[in-house]
């Protein structure tokens, strides 16, 4: 608990500069227009008003209206939503059994991967997008390790938090909950025909949430186009943004959902591992370079427990991977600079650090004796 709450006291600090003195890095742009919008919804708290693509900002807007519309009080509240995705997640490490001294390891990198320092204390919708996957996750583990049944509320309630804050999230939430089903009706082992009967399920499903949200979010927001196919949509997203110098060189041109496919490595090969060496001309980018080393790193030791596990073991460590990777393939397929980037991978971390650190678990060990 004390690494945790140093995480939290860092977390305040961030919030106390960017509030009073700052602004911090990542607490301009997107996190100050939540905030703004949501001052404007404090002085005027009506439902004709109200926006489902800035639904963030009108949570704001009802909290600076209960209370004062300070940046200070939005900061302050992401700094506590963190400290409530931190305490899920240690239960999750608790859950697997972790040796202790592994366990605090994957607090520490929990508590301090820069960039999640950054955005988790600014007024931005990633520390609540983590929130709530820490908790899926969370929830997942229960009802496939403990067979608690009880926690498809949550695993439900989480899916529909995520959905409700982003447009990726929506088809997310929906891909996570079919997923865990799917590992927790095939305990024993994994069949062709069940991989055929819920796979038309979650593409069906997932094109639902995603075109459902496109409709509510002609009320406000940004207006996604998805009438003309996902390719389509992708394609008018990612060439829909002004030059920057933090930009990805590749410009994609899909036109067909076979352009598409071919576009997933390149945008996922940019996404990872963006900012390159020679590209790299500010102290940030050294930052962000060094992290996408550590965060390759920790890739290499969940994808190598994968292969050297067995039996339930494994099958833990796949449900974690295709869970991340699908999170991160969502992300990329939408993130056009390593800016971006790396606000995005913050709702990711929970995963990728229960997924690298899953060899430490003695849950099998303790299980089988």
């Amino acid at each position: 608990m004390r690494i945790i709450l140093f995480g939290l006291i860092i977390r305040i600090a961030v919030a106390i500069w960017n509030s009073f003195y700052g602004p911090s890095l990542g607490a301009e742009g997107d996190a100050l227009t939540f905030h703004l919008i949501g001052v404007d919804y404090s002085n005027n708290l009506v439902l004709e008003k109200f926006r489902y693509g800035w639904i963030y900002s009108f949570f704001l807007g009802f909290v600076y209206y209960l209370t004062y519309d300070s940046l200070f009080i939005g900061s302050l509240l992401s700094c506590f939503v963190w400290l409530i995705s931190a305490i899920i997640f240690d239960k999750s490490l608790a859950l697997l059994r972790m040796e202790p001294r592994y366990r605090n390891r994957a607090l520490l990198l929990f508590v301090l991967m820069p960039s999640a320092i950054l955005f988790t204390s600014v007024t931005l919708r990633e520390v609540y997008q983590l929130l709530f996957i820490t908790l899926a996750v969370y929830s997942a583990l229960r009802i496939y390790l403990r067979k608690d049944t009880t926690y498809w509320f949550l695993l439900i309630l989480s899916s529909l938090g995520m959905g409700i804050l982003h447009v990726g999230m929506a088809a997310y939430g929906m891909f996570l909950l079919v997923l865990v089903l799917y590992f927790q009706t095939n305990r024993k082992g994994f069949s062709l025909e069940s991989l055929i009967f819920y796979l038309p399920i979650v593409l069906l499903i997932s094109y639902a949430a995603i075109t459902n949200y496109s409709i509510l979010s002609t009320t406000g927001g940004t207006r996604i186009e998805f009438d003309q196919g996902l390719a389509a949509a992708v394609q008018t997203y990612q060439s829909g943004h002004n030059e920057a110098r933090a930009m990805y060189i590749y410009k994609p041109q899909i036109d067909s959902f076979i352009g598409l496919l071919f576009f997933i490595p390149v945008s996922l090969f940019q996404y990872f591992f963006e900012p390159m060496p020679w590209r790299i001309s500010t102290l940030f980018d050294v930052a962000l370079f060094s992290e996408n080393l550590l965060r390759g790193f920790l890739l290499f030791m969940a994808v190598s427990f994968l292969f050297k596990s067995k039996g339930q073991e494994r099958k833990v460590s796949l449900l974690i991977l295709i869970a991340y990777f699908a999170l991160e393939l969502i992300w990329a397929m939408g993130t056009v600079n390593w800016g971006s980037a790396a606000r995005h991978h913050v709702s990711a971390v929970s995963l990728l650090i229960l997924g690298s650190f899953l060899s430490f678990s003695n849950f099998y060990k303790v299980s089988n004796k």
